[in-house]
């Protein structure tokens, strides 16, 4: 993961390619529990010679941050957050380092992304393709009992706290309704159409969102890349402790919101920021108290 780089940021330059030639949309899928979103993801991903970024590969990734990190990831992923988590600088840390990851894998689009509020993460791209995956309950649960092997009213429980761990997740993340259908570009019931049926539609779909990939849009992906990198260097610096901390792309500048207690503090972030920002105007409203 180039999150948090030890040997300098990872460039990223605008391809000769956004003219229109050879370009590639990105998939996100939101979906509830075994409503199909593996067996859709990968096959979208195979048949149009995507990447599929799940789990794994998100703790693959993490590898280059530590041991601790990946640990921390199989105890809260799309788990739903205790207040604690909610104020805890490392749990920030972690959930910045894996925002970092999405966007990264975003710039260099031809990529399909599960889970995790990448469909927050990339709203308002023109060339992302946002979908969501729903099924009835009874539908779930005949599938639950077929793939992990449990009884009726084991499965039963498990879509419920699957499925209420996943919203909540989002809503403590990005403040927002995981069932909003405006927040999707599809919706698919996947007890009413088969998977093959739907990844054709999804291929389809990604075909056309591919001509609407511009150099604005680029620009706008990769100041949100930006930012979350360099939340994710902060976040992660055993120097640097500031729970408050907000960074975000505005459109035209990258910017740093919280309070510093201590001017060591500063000072560590203006460094983060000298290295990781690779030009992009930054506007850094960091306020100092004692």
């Amino acid at each position: 993961m180039t999150a948090c780089p030890r040997g300098g940021p990872v460039q990223h330059e605008p391809r000769e390619d956004l003219r229109g030639l050879n370009t590639m949309a990105i998939l996100t899928i939101s979906r509830e529990y075994r409503s199909g979103g593996q067996e859709i993801g990968s096959a979208v991903a195979e048949r149009m010679r995507y990447d599929y970024v799940g789990k794994e590969r998100i703790l693959a990734a993490l590898r280059g941050q530590g041991e601790h990190w990946i640990s921390l990831l199989r105890e809260v992923d799309e788990d739903r957050p205790t207040i604690w988590d909610r104020f805890d600088w490392e749990y920030q840390g972690l959930m910045a380092l894996v925002d970092a990851y999405i966007y990264e894998r975003a710039m260099d689009d031809r990529v399909v992304l599960v889970g995790r509020g990448a469909n927050f993460l990339l709203e308002g791209l023109p060339h992302v393709l946002r979908v969501r995956l729903t099924a009835p309950i009874d539908r779930r649960v005949e599938r639950v009992m077929r793939k992990d092997g449990v009884d009726r009213k084991t499965a039963v429980r498990l879509i419920e706290k699957m499925d209420s761990d996943r919203a909540a997740f989002i809503r403590a993340n990005f403040h927002r309704d995981w069932d909003d259908v405006a927040a999707y570009d599809m919706v698919f019931n996947t007890a009413v159409q088969k998977f093959e049926e739907i990844t054709d539609i999804l291929c389809a779909a990604l075909e056309e969102k591919a001509e609407k990939l511009s150099l604005e849009a680029w620009e706008l992906l990769r100041g949100r890349m930006l930012a979350a990198r360099i939340k994710a260097h902060i976040a992660t610096s055993h120097r640097i402790r500031i729970p408050t901390l907000r960074v975000f792309f505005d459109g035209k500048s990258i910017i740093l919101q919280g309070t510093v207690r201590r001017m060591a503090d500063l000072e560590a972030i203006g460094d983060i920021v000298a290295v990781s920002a690779q030009g992009a105007p930054v506007r850094n409203e960091l306020r100092y108290r004692l």
